[in-house]
């Protein structure tokens, strides 16, 4: 049976990364969704020496958030929106740091045509919707336009591309300590036109080139993708071949179908893993699963490096 559960790399991690949550569109909790998880987008990034990094807040954040504050710090982390639409941002009223006056967090967005961060994340807490107000949470909010480029933070970097997806939508890379992990939950990598450059599929392949682990949409399979045309999201088939192209270690299936069921899940990546296998790929596949820790390590980046 696949576990998916089994570090990447042995030996100290530079990075570690937790999903928080793995599925798209809406949350689908229940028994056929218990082993990849029912929780829309949330990823959690963590260096050795304390400092945190967030990728979305789908409702996965929330138990991420209930964990933070079991732990009796305030929260000083930074969390970067790929996006705007519902199952990215969703989780942010439930996130208990925020309800802290000690609680420091800084939103990093691509910037929108409708409007800023601040604004866009109050209009989901508005009094028709919530009962608590964006300015009535007791945290500290610090708000950033990311602009494609890169963050950095001593030996931490965040760096942006856009992605085909509708609106203004990033994929993030992150890198530490020879380790790099890239997160593109939302991406349609053909079959609609984006305002993005000609050559924007070679730019991508070498944004993520050679990182240890990769998380990218495969939302639906290559029979389901001619109705769904400009939705914004990839197939399985097509993560693995951009995985290929980018000499990718690792890559993870993320942003799953909400009405995707595990035992759909488990039979898509046999049907993948036995597709490689006859190819002799070196690629490592597997399933996104909510609870999963991540180890991304310079062993891993030097194991990659030999095999090319």
């Amino acid at each position: 049976m696949e576990s998916d559960r089994s570090p990447i790399v042995s030996g100290p991690p530079a990075l570690r990364a937790t999903c928080w949550g793995t599925r798209g569109s809406v949350p689908s909790p229940g028994e056929e969704t218990m082993r990849f998880g029912g929780n829309t987008s949330c990823l959690e990034v963590r260096t050795p020496d304390g400092r945190s990094l967030i990728f979305d807040a789908g409702t996965g954040i929330r138990r991420l958030g209930s964990r933070l504050a079991s732990i009796g710090r305030p929260l000083d982390a930074h969390l970067f929106l790929t996006h705007f639409h519902w199952d990215h941002i969703q989780g942010i009223p439930f996130f208990e740091p925020l309800y802290d006056a000690r609680s420091v967090l800084h939103i990093h967005g691509p910037p929108q045509e409708n409007g800023d961060l601040e604004s866009l994340l109050a209009g989901q807490m508005g009094a028709a919707y919530f009962p608590v107000r964006l300015d009535q949470l007791g945290a500290t909010l610090d708000f950033h336009d990311m602009r494609v480029g890169s963050w950095r933070e001593g030996d931490l970097e965040v760096e942006a591309l856009r992605v085909c997806h509708p609106s203004c939508t990033y994929g993030y890379r992150v890198s530490a300590g020879g380790a790099a992990l890239a997160y593109v939950p939302d991406n349609e990598l053909s079959g609609a036109h984006y305002p993005v450059p000609e050559r924007w599929y070679e730019e991508l392949v070498a944004f993520l080139h050679g990182v240890d682990c990769l998380l990218h949409d495969a939302m639906f399979t290559a029979a389901e993708l001619s109705s769904r045309l400009g939705w914004g999201h990839s197939t399985f088939d097509q993560a693995i071949r951009l995985a290929e192209d980018a000499g990718v270690r690792r890559l993870l299936f993320f942003h799953h179908a909400p009405d995707r069921t595990d035992a759909e899940l488990l039979e898509i990546l046999e049907e993948a893993r036995t597709a490689l296998g006859r190819r002799h790929s070196t690629l490592e596949i597997g399933m996104a699963t909510e609870m999963e820790e991540l180890d991304l390590g310079e062993i891993g980046r030097e194991s990659q490096r030999r095999r090319r």
